[in-house]
């Protein structure tokens, strides 16, 4: 539970920075003279643009070199990333700012892969959960943190306290790899050097991960269309509260942390006893079905109490999705290629945290308040539909027995 726990810091400081600059920095890249659209996606889009790009690549070299000298290099990479934030003074070198951080917290990928090292079949989900409850935390301290730091003297928005927080936080858990975590992969069931440049050189690509293996390109699909979803309520959240509610920026941020707190309540408390009873595949789909009813709520809301209360369940559905379906991916797949499978899956998430704000303002100022949900809802229940492909075991939980060799007594060690 240490390195779980080491983990967890690691994975709230790769987002805890991106949560803490949530609601000033759009208003920043106003003062900066940004269109109507980079207002919208200069922070999520941008960031989570090169998080996909960056993500594959750190999963597969840390199946090569480890998981910690990883770690190690993305986590010293985003203090640099931050402190560049914290003093960009144009819109271009700070929307470069924000693509360098998405690429240092392309380490999601060894992270997970840590995880699914140091557990086993029984407690993976659960593991899992508390590692993804990091997502929660981030966003739970860091849009109020952000409305507390965001603002100057003169009371204009400002990244320059988040960002040289960020920075100090992400060195803080620099220190705490490098000195307390040990490494998880052993060295015989790392891929050679050769395994890796020969992927490379004949064309390899992250998908190759995936080739032939329908479930998990099924699950991964409907990973994607799930943060779609996720990311369109996200990114169009402020101007809908606002325009609807008027809702003030300080209480989005409040809300914010709402929907964070029960993400944790479902990531941490609700994920293992529900798994127990249910199997992964289970939830997974009750967690997706739960998403797609949340944004249809969301479409039809007339009022304040209504929208908390959405915000609540909303929440509790999203932080049950991850874990379980991360737990789904891991069976499907092998030690030696757990970390490029992770990296691909993390990926999609990635990537739909670029297609929902890309599409989520033209939708809203096009169409209406309401066309962003409906949109999204749609696509969620896609994924819920995909989910049921998954293999599922008699004793609830969720395996590939059939495609997957036996544990080995390293892949069984917590």
């Amino acid at each position: 539970m240490k390195r779980l726990g080491i983990l967890w810091l690691v994975v709230l400081i790769s987002l805890m920075g991106f949560g803490v600059t949530t609601i000033p920095f759009p208003l920043v890249t106003e003062q900066m003279g940004a269109s109507d659209f980079w207002k919208t996606f200069g922070g999520p889009g941008v960031f989570s643009i090169f998080q996909l790009l960056a993500t594959p690549v750190w999963g597969r070299y840390s199946d090569r070199l480890g998981r910690k000298p990883i770690l190690l290099a993305s986590l010293s990479g985003s203090v640099l990333a931050y402190i560049w934030l914290a003093y960009a003074s144009d819109l271009v070198s700070l929307l470069v700012a924000r693509a360098f951080g998405g690429i240092m917290s392309g380490n999601l990928a060894a992270t997970y892969a840590y995880a699914t090292d140091v557990t086993d079949q029984s407690n993976r989900a659960k593991g899992l959960g508390i590692v993804a409850s990091a997502f929660g935390v981030g966003f739970a301290v860091g849009p109020p943190l952000g409305g507390f730091l965001g603002t100057d003297a003169s009371g204009n928005a400002s990244l320059y306290g988040p960002a040289l927080a960020s920075a100090l936080l992400s060195f803080v858990a620099l220190l705490a790899t490098w000195l307390f975590l040990p490494e998880s992969l052993p060295r015989e069931q790392r891929k050679p050097r050769a395994a890796s440049a020969s992927a490379v050189t004949h064309g390899g690509s992250p998908l190759r991960a995936l080739r032939g293996q329908g479930v998990l390109l099924g699950l991964t699909i409907a990973a994607l269309a799930v943060s779609i979803g996720g990311a369109t309520m996200q990114s169009i959240y402020q101007f809908w509260g606002r325009d609807l509610f008027g809702f003030p920026l300080q209480l989005i941020g409040l809300q914010f942390m709402l929907f964070a707190t029960f993400s944790i309540v479902g990531q941490v408390a609700l994920i293992g006893p529900l798994v127990r009873r249910l199997g992964e595949k289970r939830v997974a789909m009750l967690a997706a079905g739960g998403v797609a009813l949340s944004l249809a709520m969301f479409a039809v809301a007339m009022h304040p109490g209504f929208v908390w209360a959405t915000i609540a369940f909303f929440g509790i559905a999203n932080g049950l999705f991850l874990p379980s379906v991360s737990s789904l991916v891991s069976y499907e797949t092998t030690p030696k290629n757990r970390g490029a499978v992770m990296g691909v899956f993390n990926s999609a998430s990635s990537a739909g945290r670029i297609i929902g704000p890309g599409v989520s303002g033209p939708l809203y100022f096009n169409l209406g308040p309401a066309a962003p949900f409906v949109v999204g809802a749609t696509l969620t229940l896609v994924g819920c539909l995909l989910l049921s492909r998954a293999h599922a075991r008699a004793d609830g939980g969720a395996t590939a027995s059939a495609a997957r060799p036996a544990a080995t007594p390293r892949d069984t060690a917590g």
